[in-house]
């Protein structure tokens, strides 16, 4: 009997330890970002948040290697200090890898309307534009893609609700679309970023 007592206050005592771990990580992991966005930076302020050769260097930082474009396509966010891979491909579930380019949608070169969709908050996968409400009108934003440098100035920000699909809708200029839901917790609405190219002398 008293074997069976102990083992049962053990599997107690594991299920307490269980059931505290579980609420910390859900306390806690809406936190992460934060603090992951405070290191990008801090590691980033050098750089200024640009890690590969860019135009929008226009006056050579002493001291500071920029690694060369990069082959794959991705998306610099200076201001974030955010530098991630764009996935292509017809699946919305790529968008739980981190940055997804809807294929409906426009490339760079091809010009119209690209846009970009990420999560901002999820306790399974990356929480990528977790802090795009940051993002300013006058940011500048960049796109490599394809080997080539895209460079986009933030032309405006604004909340829609979710079922508004014309952010994705074809414009004849250039145009960067980035959105993510809002406010954190939900997926109520849409934190919109527009984003217009400009040209930077190399």
């Amino acid at each position: 009997m008293q074997g069976a007592s102990r083992a049962w206050k053990r599997s107690n005592v594991a299920l307490v330890v269980m059931i505290i771990g579980i609420n910390l990580y859900i306390f806690s992991a809406p936190f992460v970002p934060l603090v992951q966005l405070w290191l990008r930076q801090r590691h980033a302020r050098p750089i200024a948040g640009l890690p590969y050769k860019t135009r929008l260097e226009t006056v050579a930082v002493s001291n500071v290697v920029r690694a060369d474009i990069p082959k794959d396509n991705r998306l610099v966010i200076p201001k974030l200090a955010l530098d991630q891979h764009i996935y292509e491909g017809d699946s919305p579930y790529l968008v739980n890898q981190g940055v997804w380019a809807n294929p409906k949608t426009s490339t760079p070169p091809e010009g119209g309307n690209m846009v970009l969709i990420g999560h901002r908050f999820t306790y399974n996968g990356p929480a990528t534009f977790y802090s795009l409400d940051k993002v300013a009108v006058g940011d500048n934003i960049v796109i490599y893609w394809q080997g080539k440098e895209y460079d986009y100035q933030v032309s405006s920000t604004r909340v829609v609700p979710s079922t508004d699909t014309s952010v994705e809708d074809f414009t004849s200029q250039a145009q960067l679309t980035i959105y993510t839901c809002t406010p954190l917790w939900s997926a109520k609405n849409r934190l919109v970023v527009i984003a217009k190219p400009i040209n930077v002398v190399p």
